[in-house]
């Protein structure tokens, strides 16, 4: 533990200096007491320090001192009387070294101009500095690799991994930590014939090249296996032994992984003597057995493959015979013998482990530090401190008896003290209900000798749920088997469910929530971790943007939910079955792209009275047309719409989805291939002024560039929810309304698609990109519904979105 004793006030004895500080020094001894870099001493994520939790009286988390930072994801490396660690003031990315004592900077060194995040990403470094043999050794997402003398925070050397020795750039940037091995710094750097690269840590001079797989955002870590050291490292597809003095490949396995929350961020996790553990896949995680095989190889047998630890970007760790870490967003102990989870909890919340003498310090992405006992009979938290006010994306660090922590404003050092206070109160919904119908229920019940009486009285005078109040305040209602509940969906956010308080002595659970008088909203249950609708509530629908385990998907799937609306809310009849004579028709055509070296295929469909005459029909352009035609019930809502509030027009469903991150030639194939096919083959209306594009969610982007990168062909704009985390592709098209007047409609829901604990919202997305079309001299028209996301939100406005760009002329 850090002692100053000239800032300590009041008086300190020698006794009680010397009881705070004796454990430190003991384990600091020999280093033991050190973090220096990615995942601690050993890279393992275990302290080595010991006696740290051992108070008579019960202990508890103190802050010691907090201080401003920067935005970034590098952990705290703490040797020799610094703290360093890498961050981003908005301008530059620096390296920065604090006092661990006080939190002073002691120096700081700028790496390069700031690395800004990628879809969704914050922000700054990625990678964790590593302090050895009096260096500071760190990783900018640039590829710039640097060594740093550690007491000046002067530069030693520097090298480019990209133009001097072919690293191939990850999308995200660099994320990889270096370690020294046996007088060598080893990066997975990813380059050709050279996943991971040995460098002399003296001058930078690079000694040797191992492994040809491709390096995503991987971190290597060392093991012993048969009286050996050897560096293992995973790439998207393998895993791979080294040994880090001359680069010799001892061995190497297929390890099957895949997905951006597999493979592509997998740290494998020393499992005991000769296993290790792989969360390589989005849904599932494995145990590999090393053995001997001949006088020199190394066999790998998987022991077991199971759902335990998945879905996550955290990297979980080992301690006596069992696995902590998140299975999504749940906190879960997992035999390592078997792969079973032996608990899971919903406490702390979805965070960072890391294992200090027998107990699991967990950060939370929400800022708060948790001390958990390493328990396998269940989840037993003994302190928990509310440490930062922010968003944090870094495991905790533990050197010299303190935790430290850093988000992306603030930077910590936690102190463990003696005597025991109260942690963290569970969080309620923050919804004041006092005075409320609801309210008086809760009041009676606890009072209530016979609860279960009571709560018959209340279910049978409610015939529908969820429950709605006056003024907005509403409640969700559940009654039955389980142990923990929770609300997922569009009220929450995509991975931050929102605990239902249990009504003490009952099985009924409940969430209080205030809406708009006219808000509506798709939500489901978690039952003891597992999704259900509301068994309460018979209104069901199906989305895509969430999968089952109500984290965000972005497949072709459907996902069953329960939906609700508020009193003021208007039902589409727009959607009812339309009358057989209002119907029109759906012609299916194909064209064969030069463009993108495809087959588009389209449906168009053709209004009511289409063959009766000569006359010409402006033309939508709907991309994911599937997608619109099933979940958006759009040919329904055309034949209803059509003559009554809607210009007849022809609607083509292109049915080719536009690439991520080729909007350029999507749109080309659109304006100057899809249109002229379409003119060709319809009476169309044949200026700019009649074509339209209609997009909804991940085809946004799509039809923005098709609109603004063709003027001469598209004089209209309609976008629901447009997928963007950021806007540096839509700033390249984006023209000013006197040089390309447009009519554009724009929707967004105010409880659309957005992840409370990352760095996107299409909510902040809607918003943002009304005011730049805005101060670019376009009035859309549209705006903010108090709805949901996706198909069961966006149809309920498509009358709106037509009307906007086709209305009939009186």
């Amino acid at each position: 533990m850090f002692i100053n004793v000239q800032r300590t006030r009041g008086p300190l004895t020698l006794l009680a200096a010397l009881a705070l500080l004796l454990p430190s020094q003991a384990a600091s001894a020999d280093g033991a007491g050190d973090w220096p870099g990615f995942r601690g001493i050993n890279v393992d994520g275990v302290s080595a320090e010991t006696h740290v939790f051992e108070h008579a009286d019960g202990f508890s988390l103190r802050i010691a001192w907090k201080r401003p930072l920067g935005k970034g994801y590098s952990g705290v490396s703490i040797v020799d009387g610094r703290a360093v660690t890498m961050f981003s003031d908005g301008v530059n990315d620096f390296a920065i070294a604090l006092d661990p004592g006080d939190g002073r900077e002691l120096w700081r060194y700028t790496i390069d101009k700031t690395y800004k995040g990628r879809d969704g990403s914050h922000d700054g470094p990625i990678s964790t500095p590593l302090i050895a043999d009096g260096r500071v050794f760190g990783l900018h997402p640039s590829g710039k690799l640097f060594a740093l003398d550690a007491k000046t925070g002067k530069e030693l050397w520097a090298a480019d991994l990209v133009s001097e020795h072919g690293a191939v750039k990850p999308h995200y940037g660099f994320a990889t930590s270096p370690l020294l091995v046996d007088g060598v710094l080893i990066v997975q750097g990813g380059a050709k014939d050279a996943a991971v690269s040995g460098f002399d840590p003296a001058s930078g001079k690079r000694l040797w090249n191992a492994g040809t797989d491709k390096v995503s955002y991987q971190a290597p870590i060392l093991i012993n296996l048969n009286g050996k050291r050897q560096v293992v490292a995973a790439g998207d597809k393998n895993l791979l032994a080294i040994d880090a003095a001359n680069g010799v490949v001892l061995w190497e396995h297929a390890h099957g992984g895949a997905g951006e929350r597999g493979a592509a961020v997998l740290v494998p996790v020393a499992v005991g003597d000769g296993r290790l553990f792989l969360s390589h896949k989005e849904d599932r995680a494995t145990l590999l057995e090393l053995s001997r095989d001949g006088a020199s190889g190394v066999s790998v047998k998987p022991l077991w493959e199971e759902r335990c630890i998945r879905n996550t970007y955290t990297v979980p760790v080992y301690q006596d015979g069992f696995i902590y870490g998140c299975n999504n967003r749940i906190f879960t102990c997992v035999d390592a013998r078997t792969g079973k989870p032996a608990w899971r909890s919903r406490a702390p919340g979805d965070g960072f482990p890391i294992v200090v003498d027998g107990h699991i310090v967990v950060a939370t992405k929400k800022g708060s530090v948790h001390v958990i006992k390493a328990d396998s009979s269940g989840y037993h938290e003994v302190a928990s401190l509310q440490a930062l006010d922010d968003l944090v994306w870094t495991p905790p660090s533990f050197a010299q008896g303190s935790i430290f922590v850093r988000g992306m404003k603030e930077i910590a050092r936690i102190d463990i003290r003696g005597g025991a206070r109260p942690g963290i109160a569970r969080a309620e919904s923050g919804i004041d209900i006092s005075g409320s119908r609801f309210a008086g229920f809760l009041e009676e019940l606890s009072a209530a000798a016979d609860k279960k009486a009571v709560v018959d009285r209340f279910m049978a005078a409610n015939t529908s749920f969820p429950i709605v109040e006056p003024d907005g305040l509403m409640h969700f209602i559940y009654r039955g088997p389980g142990e923990d509940l929770a609300v997922a969906g569009d009220l929450a956010g995509v991975g931050d469910d929102q605990p239902m308080r249990r009504a003490a002595g009952t099985d009924l659970f409940y969430l209080s929530a205030r809406l708009e008088s006219n808000a509506r909203l798709s939500y489901a249950f978690m039952r003891d971790f597992e999704k259900i609708t509301d068994p309460l509530n018979p209104r069901t629908t199906t989305i895509s943007f969430f999968n089952e385990d109500m984290e965000m998907a972005m497949g072709n799937i459907k996902t069953e939910v329960s939906w609700l609306a508020m009193p003021g809310w208007k039902r589409p009849t727009f959607l009812d079955e339309p009358d057989a004579s209002r119907r029109g028709r759906v012609e299916s055509q194909k064209l064969t792209s030069k463009t993108l070296g495809a087959e588009v295929s389209i449906d168009v469909y053709l209004p009511h009275g289409y063959e009766d005459g000569n006359a010409r029909y402006p033309v939508a352009y709907v991309h994911m047309g599937m997608m619109a035609r099933e979940g958006g019930q759009y040919e329904t809502a055309l034949d209803n719409l059509i003559g009554e509030r809607v210009a007849p027009l022809i609607v083509v469903f292109i049915n080719h989805p536009p690439p991520f991150f080729a909007f350029d030639k999507y749109a080309a194939m659109v304006a100057d291939e899809l249109v002229p096919f379409v003119d060709q083959k319809y009476r169309t209306v044949r200026t700019a002024e009649g074509r339209a594009n209609v997009s909804s969610g991940f085809s946004g982007l799509g039809a923005i560039f098709c609109t603004f990168g063709h003027p001469s062909t598209f004089g209209k704009l309609a976008l629901q929810t447009p997928f963007m985390v950021d806007f540096v592709a839509v700033d390249r098209v984006l023209k000013k309304a006197g040089d390309h007047p447009l009519r554009i409609y724009l929707d967004w829901g105010k409880y659309d698609l957005r992840s409370p604990l990352e760095s996107w919202s299409m909510v902040k997305a809607g918003r943002e990109l009304d005011q730049r079309l805005r101060k670019l001299g376009y009035k859309p028209l549209g705006g903010e519904a108090p709805d949901g996301t996706d198909w069961p939100s966006w149809r309920n406005r498509t009358d709106a979105l037509f009307e906007a760009l086709f209305p009939i002329r009186k």
